[in-house]
């Protein structure tokens, strides 16, 4: 994500309008298939209780929210590559790069856990070895596909100093996100994320782990709201460049690692999947696949805190000194 200094650029560019003009299409398509999902999932769920199958309807909450938000983001962002905005350029860079990373490490995911699983349908349904590493390698291949391939496509095309410079030719006003640097903005756009994304959670109810134990009822509430509230306020405050939104996010990341860590050390993930009533068919089937002994979560944790707190670390230059508006990273 970090870019060049604009003074020190070649003022000879190659025009990347009608790329820009190609993945902006992209990106808008993407964003309908987004949108389409949405009441393809309200379908799969009323045709599923129709058939007989009890389907609970929190369950959808999350993954709709996701999809909406999925959705807006793809068509805005595709209209304002078609116009070589800047802005459009900036964010669609710092989303494929956090697209990449976590489309890795799920597919990681993947692969580590989910071998097993196909092993144990094809001996249930009898399906010929060959018949499962086929499914194997196709489910790879469109995971890679999805969370790999294109990403690195956008990252590489936005990332280019020609299509920099030719957004900043065609959009010589300097945007919102030319007064935050990329690396900075990408940890911004987390935190709102992380913000968002407590409404879906508390679909399930406000259940949340708390050093050593499972919180839930009011103390859980209360604890959820006031997170969403510590990141949205570290979310503008990151981006402003302010030392103490970066001091407070590194501090809230670590403590809230903590206490996962410690809760899920002695807490099943079983217990909290329980306490949050989610359906009996769901546990059963993750229970029977064995996806709560193959995960270690209190491991998991403790990679993901070392990473995010690592890349805190390396954003913590930008709040040092304030950088000119011109450099994004």
């Amino acid at each position: 994500m970090t870019e060049h200094d604009p003074s020190a650029r070649s003022p000879e560019f190659k025009d990347r309008r009608a790329g820009l003009v190609l993945f902006g299409v992209l990106q808008i398509l993407i964003g309908a298939f987004c949108a389409l999902m949405i009441p393809l999932m309200a379908a799969s769920g009323a045709l599923s209780q129709a058939g007989g199958v009890a389907m609970d309807a929190r369950t959808m909450i999350p993954a709709i929210l996701q999809y909406a938000l999925m959705a807006v983001a793809g068509i805005w962002l595709g209209i304002g590559s078609i116009r070589a905005r800047r802005w459009a350029r900036a964010l669609t860079l710092v989303l494929a790069w956090i697209w990449l990373v976590c489309g890795v490490l799920g597919l990681l995911f993947f692969i580590t856990f989910m071998g097993d699983m196909y092993q144990q349908i094809a001996q249930e349904s009898r399906m010929p070895s060959e018949a499962i590493v086929v499914m194997q390698v196709v489910m790879s291949g469109m995971l890679g596909c999805i969370y790999v391939f294109l990403p690195g496509m956008f990252i590489l095309f936005y990332q280019s100093r020609h299509v920099r410079a030719t957004c900043e030719s065609r959009d010589p006003q300097v945007r919102w996100t030319d007064r935050c640097p990329l690396p900075v903005l990408a940890v911004s756009l987390l935190l709102g994320f992380g913000a968002f994304s407590t409404i879906g959670v508390l679909a399930y109810g406000a259940v949340v782990p708390w050093f050593g134990t499972l919180l839930s009822g009011v103390g859980g509430l209360g604890v959820m709201v006031a997170n969403a509230l510590l990141l949205s306020v570290f979310a503008w405050g990151i981006y402003k460049l302010k030392k103490w939104a970066w001091l407070g996010t590194t501090a809230l990341i670590a403590i809230l690692s903590v206490s996962a860590i410690m809760t899920f050390s002695r807490v099943s993930l079983l217990e909290m999947y329980e306490k949050m009533n989610f359906p009996e068919g769901q546990l059963e089937l993750m229970q029977k696949y064995g996806m709560f002994e193959k995960m270690n979560f209190p491991w998991m944790m403790g990679i993901c805190l070392a990473a995010y707190l690592a890349y805190l670390l390396y954003v913590g230059r930008y709040f040092v000194s304030s950088p000119s508006p011109g450099d994004a990273g």
